[in-house]
């Protein structure tokens, strides 16, 4: 007798065999769960990466700024004033010069035991006139305008008056080549002979000792107030503890103001309020130069800026 399968049968082994198939991966399921170790549960909360001062470091754009400011920044004493050669003469028939052309300086006695070397450049610069301390009335020093850089040719001298009766010998002043000019240059203009020290490197960190300095001067601005990436003067220096690199906050002046039931003549003082911040980037003796770094409102002179 011949036995087949139905198809029926055939379906019912299947379903039988996938069945057991299941129930032994169910069975292993634990023991390999048991094998591992534990996931830990990890809570993440938002964060904020404070990073000190220090390390923040400048633009590319305010470096360059900085370095090109730097080297026309000059604030000179008294005595550098007055010991700096005067311009008296220039192309004939002219009363600006620049570039190319050769100009003569007195007042300093250029002479050949004496004069700077050939290569070494001379700056130009114009008197802009005595700083004075606002809180003291004292002289600073003198703030200049720089013009340009002249290199030495020939010393100061004497020469023998042809022309005199008397045969006398007349001055010779020196005889200097510009080489390089940022404004026009004219008669009466100043020629310094001294070297100028090296830009200390811009490092910014808050002072260490609490400093206070008053907003001098707007640099180079005719306007009444300043605003951020413009340059001040304030009254203190090197010697009253400010260095290149301060970052200093900006306190704004408020004004006075009188409620109207108060007795006439009483006033309130509002305090005063933050503005911003500046760097100090140029720092001499006794005053120093600040680039605003940020403003909410308009820097005026008078305003304090005080560290750390």
């Amino acid at each position: 007798m011949l036995l087949t399968r139905s198809p029926l049968a055939n379906a019912g082994r299947a379903a039988l065999l996938n069945a057991l198939a299941l129930a032994a991966l169910c069975l292993t399921l634990p023991t390999r769960a048991q094998d591992q170790a534990p996931i830990p549960t990890v809570k993440l909360s938002p964060t904020a990466r404070i990073t000190p001062l220090d390390e923040e470091s400048l633009s590319d754009s305010t470096l360059k700024l900085l370095r090109a400011m730097v080297g026309q920044l000059l604030f000179l004493s008294d005595a550098q004033v007055q010991g700096a050669a005067r311009i008296i003469a220039g192309p004939q028939g002219r009363v600006l010069f620049g570039t190319g052309d050769r100009i003569y300086a007195a007042g300093t006695d250029f002479t050949e035991q004496t004069a700077p070397p050939r290569e070494q450049r001379l700056r130009i610069f114009r008197e802009a006139g005595p700083l004075k301390d606002p809180q003291t009335g004292a002289v600073l020093g003198h703030e200049t305008l720089f013009l340009g850089n002249a290199v030495w040719v020939n010393g100061a001298g004497l020469l023998p008056d042809t022309e005199g009766a008397d045969k006398a010998q007349g001055r010779v002043p020196a005889s200097l080549d510009i080489v390089s000019n940022q404004r026009e240059i004219m008669v009466g203009d100043r020629v310094l002979v001294a070297q100028i020290e090296p830009p200390d490197a811009i490092r910014p960190h808050r002072p260490s000792q609490p400093v206070s300095a008053l907003v001098l001067r707007l640099y180079g601005m005719g306007q009444q107030q300043a605003s951020q990436h413009q340059i001040i003067t304030i009254n203190k220096g090197r010697q009253d503890g400010i260095e290149t690199g301060h970052v200093l906050n900006i306190v704004a002046r408020q004004p006075k103001i009188q409620d109207k039931k108060d007795s006439p003549g009483d006033s309130w003082q509002l305090p005063p309020q933050r503005n911003g911040t500046a760097l100090v980037f140029s720092s001499f003796e006794r005053i120093s130069y600040a680039l605003i770094t940020e403003s909410q409102e308009g820097v005026r002179e008078g305003d304090v800026l005080a560290g750390p």
